[in-house]
């Protein structure tokens, strides 16, 4: 709802009459009840407190509560202060003293000055006191005090509501010793000013590799540290989400049972699987998300710009790759793809870096687009930019451009602050902004830092009292988006309906750099003084070849449990999170330990050396496998010299923690030493090879080759040779041998003792009686030798041929 502006003639009567009834007090400097009963001007507030002269504070002041959100007439004011000694005497006759200053905060700056005031504030008479009491050395005590609306002597005039200073100032017997300075909102009845307001969580690790990195520390911030508080804050309905899909995908790590710990050094494969503590900040978060607006975070915070810009495309478009399937597999419905940039490094280059990137969505500090960040009029979180340059894509980007003072309030409420003081501010700075003249509505963002550590106790308690204030109406960041889209926005707040007052179309030369100054409040910077923070080039490339040695060991894997954690590591060690090179460059050096470890476990077995002495043979490679899974390799043989020929290269399956033999066919063309060269790479015609044919996965190991198939021909000539020498040898001996002992060519029967004893046939020296069959046997065949009666007469007659018979 816009403020109502008032009549201006009636007004101003009424403030001059004011202003010269009052003319002595404002020259005197006191600020007295009876004075705050009537409105200040704005161009004039009242001079703030100065600060106590002394040393340093005896005491430690903290504000436990300050209710109500919105004072009304009617209403009380309450408020609670922890009074700590800190020093070693007692603190006596110790009460709290309620001071104000009347006029109306217009300038958000006065709020950062008011808050940076130190010491006690003693301008004019305090409103009400606590009862005094007193506090021993060490201890502490809550001091309260209670003012009804109507002593505070603020207006009753509904348009000249908004923020109002107050403070709280420690009084003892000594005088005064220290103040708390902070806001309360005046609101009457009848006030309408409003504007709508919706925040937007980064939901990301301090560290988006801690998961791989340094697990402990993952689970110890699960537990009860910032990844514990996200949880918490994630189940409120009252924010959105910039989420890191890191947080759906954890990485599966090697576990082990209770009491028989498995390591990668044992002989027994390990198992991978997501920690319990990981696995259940993701399903938090899937049960979580409901119908609130959910903007895309790159993978693990990788910069992806400045990894393009170094030479790493393969690599970011991997990431991009990575967080694309993971949303895919959550299943949670994207508004938009965003890409934060420092409010130190806006400039219109970087923009069209993150068009270029893929980004839709910008996230910059609003002083970073508004060519007057102290104008009257606070516009709506939201802009367009047309991204152009080199590197720009020609297409709108959507600028969410968060209000950078509240944004930083909220991201300090990480327990080290007073959460109650950050409150009141964030309350005091929205009021602020509500209150001013606007005809068209307005939309404000508040984003905290991602490396804010929230306290879910404090930001819950901020959100409450965000919740609570009737000058503002919860929104969501679909709203801001659908507004660009739609071109539903104005660039004059006189104008009524329902667009926006907004930053609308936002040029080149609009952008600039803005940081916080010393006061507290955020100014544009010289774009010249912006330093560069992309990734080194030689940190990317170095990056994008330890992901394709993981990319390549995934292809002959079974199981690619044990990438997980490397993978992470080399993303996180382009996050934006780091803030110097040095960081980014330790865990790169983790990342690379890490695939070291991993792609030393696969190897060839070393040998001394072959002979190859036929004219093919197969040389024999023994592979090892470390890994907890099965691996597939083509082991790639090749030989120095063209004297051999190395057959087809085998493709084998290495079991988990074992090793293989496998023969690799060598033809021999002619003689002489070889070195053949022997590795490991994938398997070319896997479904899931990587691009480029296959990949190496060890070093070359040398196997000495001595090659000579003649041998194989002379071996056999001399053997044949041989053989037939001691075929020949044998058959003279045996003719010499067994001639002078069976010469005499016996005849009849052998006499079978001595042919037993000696191996010699002699004839029997017994005569055998005939038989019947002997008898038959020389009647039908009569012995040659014997000699028949005509032969016998002739013999007689000529002896000379007797002789010559054989």
């Amino acid at each position: 709802m816009p403020s109502t502006r008032p009549l201006l003639r009636p007004v101003l009567a009424a403030l001059l009459t004011v202003t010269m009834l009052l003319a002595p007090a404002l020259l005197a400097g006191a600020a007295s009840p009876a004075s705050a009963a009537a409105p200040a001007s704005p161009a004039a507030p009242a001079a703030p407190s100065a600060p106590s002269e002394g040393g340093d504070s005896a005491v430690d002041l903290t504000l436990t509560s300050l209710d109500p959100t919105s004072l009304a007439p009617g209403g009380t004011l309450t408020a609670r202060v922890r009074v700590t000694n800190t020093s070693e005497e007692s603190l006596d006759a110790a009460s709290l003293e309620l001071r104000t200053r009347s006029s109306r905060v217009t300038d958000r700056a006065q709020l950062s000055q008011w808050e940076g005031l130190t010491g006690p504030d003693t301008a004019g008479e305090p409103v009400a006191s606590s009862d005094p009491t007193v506090i021993a050395p060490g201890d502490s005590a809550t001091l309260q005090i209670r003012v009804p609306a109507e002593d505070l002597g603020f207006s009753g005039e509904s348009y000249l509501w908004g923020t109002r200073r107050i403070s709280l100032t420690l009084s003892t017997s000594d005088g005064p010793q220290d103040a708390i300075r902070t806001f309360v909102v005046w609101r009457p009845e009848g006030a309408s000013g409003s504007i709508t307001e919706s925040v937007l969580l980064p939901m990301t690790g301090t560290d988006p590799g801690a998961a791989a990195a340094d697990p402990s520390a993952y689970a110890d911030s699960a537990a009860s540290g910032h990844l514990a508080s996200l949880q918490a804050l994630a189940a409120r309905e009252d924010v959105d989400w910039w989420l890191d899909p890191q947080l759906l995908d954890p990485p599966r790590l090697a576990i082990a049972e209770e009491g028989d710990p498995q390591t990668t050094n044992g002989d027994a494969a390990a198992e991978y699987a997501v920690p319990e503590t990981a696995q259940a900040i993701a399903s938090t978060l899937q049960d979580a998300v409901g119908s609130r607006t959910v903007l895309a975070m790159p993978y693990a915070r990788t910069d992806l710009a400045g990894l393009r810009e170094g030479g790493a495309t393969d690599l970011a478009d991997a990431a991009d790759a990575l967080g694309r399937d993971t949303w895919q597999e959550s299943g949670i419905v994207l508004r938009s793809r965003a890409v934060g940039i420092p409010g130190d490094e806006v400039t219109a280059d970087a923009l069209d870096e993150a068009a270029a990137a893929g980004a839709d969505t910008v996230i910059v500090p609003s002083t970073s687009v508004r060519e007057d960040p102290g104008s009257a009029v606070t516009p709506s979180s939201i802009g367009t930019y047309e991204a152009t340059g080199a590197t720009g894509s020609g297409r709108d980007l959507r600028v969410l451009a968060p209000d950078p003072e509240l944004s930083a309030e909220f991201a300090s409420l990480d327990g080290s602050t007073d959460p109650e003081l950050v409150t009141q501010r964030m309350l005091a700075e929205t009021a602020t902004i509500a209150s001013e003249y606007s005809q068209a509505p307005r939309h404000l963002l508040i984003s905290p830092d991602p490396e804010a550590a929230l306290d879910a106790e404090a930001a819950g308690t901020a959100l409450d009292a965000l919740d609570e204030a009737p000058w503002l109406t919860r929104g969501t960041t679909d709203a801001l988006l659908s507004a660009a889209e739609q071109d539903a926005v104005t660039t004059n707040p006189s104008t009524s309906g329902d667009d926006l007052y907004a930053l609308g179309a936002i040029d080149a030369a609009t952008v600039a750099p803005s940081a916080e100054s010393e006061d507290g409040t955020w100014t544009r910077t010289d774009p010249a003084d912006v330093a560069a923070t992309d990734v080194e080039p030689a940190l990317a490339r170095r990056l994008q070849d330890l992901w394709g040695e993981l990319d390549t060991l995934g292809a002959v894997m079974e199981d690619d449990a044990a990438l997980d954690g490397p993978r992470l590591e080399v993303l996180s060690a382009a996050s934006e999170h780091w803030g110097s090179a040095a960081d980014s460059s330790a865990r790169a050096d983790l990342a690379e330990s890490a695939v070291a470890d991993l792609t030393g476990a696969i190897s060839v077995v070393p040998t001394s050396g072959y002979n190859l002495i036929s004219d093919s043979a197969g040389v024999p490679i023994t592979v090892k496998n470390s890994l907890d899974t099965p691996i597939t390799v083509r082991i790639a043989v090749s030989s120095d010299r063209p004297i051999v020929r190395v057959g087809e290269q085998p493709v084998v399956t290495v079991p988990a923690r074992g090793q293989i033999d496998k023969t690799v066919p060598v033809e021999a063309i002619a003689n002489g030493t070889v070195t053949l060269s022997v590795q490991l790479t994938s398997d070319p015609d896997a479904e899931d090879a990587p691009d480029g044919g296959a990949q190496a996965l060890t070093s070359t190991s040398e196997v000495p080759l001595t090659v000579n198939p003649a041998w194989e021909n002379w071996t056999t000539l001399l053997l044949v040779i041989g053989m037939g020498a001691l075929v020949v040898v044998g058959v003279a001996r045996a003719r010499r041998t067994g001639s002078s002992h069976r010469a005499p060519a016996v005849h009849g029967p052998e006499d079978p003792v001595v042919l037993a004893r000696t191996g010699r046939s002699e004839p029997t020296t017994e005569p055998l009686p005939p038989t019947a069959d002997d008898a038959d046997d020389a009647e039908t065949h009569p012995d040659p030798t014997t000699e028949t009666g005509d032969e016998a007469a002739a013999a007689a007659e000529d002896p000379e041929q007797k002789e010559e018979r054989p």
